[in-house]
Formats: structure tokens, sequence, C-alpha cells
């Protein structure tokens, strides 16, 4: 199995770890920004951590924006904020 320090010395199995944990989040949450913060925040219903994904997908589209535009980054303010994460992919 996958142990902490192999995520933490091999960039290759951070990576690929990850990326399957991000998959495994749009199977179940669809391609959407909750699915975003299940992937820090885990999938758990509740209300603390629906305020977790929230956060963590508010801070991943605040960080892409900024690298984006270069010109500055804007965090959004609610959920409803959050444009639809296929119109993120497209641009």
């Amino acid at each position: 199995g996958i142990k902490p320090e192999h995520l933490t010395t091999d960039p290759c199995m951070n990576i690929y770890t990850g990326a399957y944990y991000l998959a495994i989040a749009f199977k179940k949450w669809g391609v959407t920004w909750e699915a975003v913060g299940a992937y820090n925040a885990g999938f758990r219903k509740s209300e603390r951590q629906n305020q977790r994904r929230l956060a963590y997908a508010s801070e991943v589209y605040r960080i892409y924006t900024g690298i984006k535009s270069s010109k500055g980054i804007r965090l959004p303010a609610t959920k409803k904020s959050l444009p639809e994460i296929n119109s993120v992919q497209n641009n």
C-alpha cells in the first residue's frame, strides 16, 4: 500500500494519488466545485464538512483565477459566486 512517507518523498506518487482521489470525488459528486472541496475535506455529509468543502474549493478557485489573470486574486464570497466547473475547464 501507499504510506504517508511515499507521498512526501515521491512527487510522482503524490500526484498520481491526488489525481486518483480527485477522480473518486468527481465520480461521487460530479465534476463540481463540491467535488474539488471533497478532495480536501472528505465525503462526510455534515454542515461542518460542507463549509470545509466550500472553503477549500473557494481557495482553489481564487488561486486558479489569480494565476490565470496574473492581475491579483479575488476570493469568491459565496458558493453561488463559484462558476460552473466546466466553464473553468474550457477557459
